[in-house]
């Protein structure tokens, strides 16, 4: 193994940020990653992972080791007549995995199509779209503590799934790094077209899994710009949930305004419908935008580093906090130059 120092990782991320690791390393086995920790604790470093880095602003600067998890592996370890349970190892692309098991004739993810990044990011965040999660199919994940080591399978229930959330963006589950994730999926054609976009594009038709996951694709590629081309982090800002009677003011004062109940009495209200109500949508400030295509996206077009897409986002954050009452957290993870 071979430990590197002051790495650029501009490659790294999907903004295409520059940001330099103090050492770095490739990890492409679970004995890799543990290889990797026993050198960072002779040497006393703190860890960080990154996987394809669709879903971070990392800093100008990362001290200790930056350990890359480039774990490969597709599998079917068990299955029933009506369903499947995968194993797919950390450093898989996400979108890849969701067509090679389409194409295995087990379905579940096609909502889930042509989402960035790699599949071990994919619990953090607990990736979701068109009405589905990634939380909803997964049965249990294998991870590796970064201090001590140990390693462990967790079940879907210990890992506190909730909206653009999981016990991984929590201080304790910082600790743990995911190297692979077992998915449950079903032989049945089941389908999930219960979105307002996807109604759209389908009609009221029974469609098929291919059909919903063709849609799905279209439907992004059309809203959504490329990170190879335009380099963006997906949707920077969640969709905020309010209280019902917060809901409520807002809808007398903006009817147009996209409102989704959830349970709990809470409502989730739109980001994007918010932001280009500000007429944010193709402004600028030193070489940060909002994409032309998405209100959600901002797009790097020449920007350094972190501070300045970060300033960016802090003025459109503000002005829908001053305009509506409502704040509007990230959606990617600010990565800390010294966290531990």
């Amino acid at each position: 193994m071979t430990i590197q120092e002051l790495v650029q990782l501009r490659s790294f991320n999907t903004l295409r940020l520059s940001s330099v690791a103090e050492f770095f390393v490739r990890a492409s086995s679970s004995e890799g990653v543990l290889e990797a920790l026993q050198v960072a604790r002779a040497k006393k470093l703190c860890v960080r992972a990154i996987g394809g880095g669709s879903n971070v602003i990392l800093p100008p600067e990362l001290s200790g080791l930056t350990l890359n998890v480039a774990l490969k592996g597709r599998t079917v370890v068990s299955q029933s007549s009506e369903e499947a349970v995968v194993r797919i190892y950390a450093g898989e692309d996400w979108h890849e995995t969701v067509v090679w098991a389409h194409e295995l004739g087990l379905y579940g993810l096609e909502n889930l199509a042509l989402i960035p990044g790699s599949v071990g990011a994919a619990p953090v965040q607990n990736i979701g779209a068109y009405g589905a999660e990634v939380a909803e199919r997964i049965e249990r994940l294998q991870v590796i503590h970064r201090r001590t080591s140990e390693v462990l399978w967790l079940a879907n229930s210990a890992c506190d799934f909730a909206y653009r959330d999981s016990f991984f963006k929590s201080s304790e589950g910082r600790e743990w790094i995911i190297t692979a994730v077992e998915l449950r999926l079903s032989k049945l054609p089941i389908t999930n077209t219960t979105y307002p976009a996807l109604i759209g594009a389908l009609g009221s038709q029974q469609a098929t899994p291919s059909e919903v996951m063709s849609a799905v694709i279209k439907i992004r590629r059309a809203k959504l710009p490329d990170p190879q081309v335009e380099p963006n982090a997906g949707s920077f800002f969640k969709n905020p949930v309010v209280t019902e009677e917060k809901a409520k003011q807002l809808k007398e004062q903006y009817p147009k305004l996209p409102q989704y109940p959830l349970d709990g009495g809470r409502v989730k209200l739109s980001a994007a419908w918010m932001i280009d109500a500000l007429n944010w949508r193709g402004q600028s400030q030193s070489g940060v935008c909002v994409s032309e295509k998405h209100a959600l996206v901002i797009v790097n077009r020449f920007a350094n580093d972190s501070h300045q897409v970060i300033e960016f986002a802090k003025k459109v954050s503000f002005s829908v906090s001053e305009r509506f009452d409502v704040q509007l957290d990230l959606e990617p993870e600010q990565v800390a130059g010294n966290e531990y």
